[in-house]
């Protein structure tokens, strides 16, 4: 997945989280970017990649505002995590 991707959902989940009722207006462009984050994962993170990808869905589904802030602040924290390996990997 390529940094103004990643760059892109960790933006738009940021601005989800800050404001949940949002979503709806944001899920199309999200969908492409957990597909491409969950398809780009280098062996050893497809798990977390999974699990990225699982949380923010899964505040897709809820209607109560404080399980989908649950959900997309596990997922944002995941996500700068997965980030962070992924560019310390990068670098060795």
């Amino acid at each position: 997945m390529e940094q103004k991707k990643c760059l892109e959902l960790l933006n738009i989940m940021s601005t989800i989280y800050e404001t949940p009722d949002v979503m709806d207006e944001y899920w199309e462009q999200v969908t492409p970017l957990l597909k491409a984050l969950t398809a780009a994962a280098p062996q050893g993170l497809e798990g977390t990649a999974m699990m990225i990808s699982t949380h923010f869905t899964n505040a897709a589904k809820f209607k109560d505002v404080k399980v989908q802030k649950f959900e997309l602040e596990s997922g944002l924290i995941k996500l700068k995590t997965y980030f962070q390996k992924l560019n310390s990997s990068v670098m060795e």
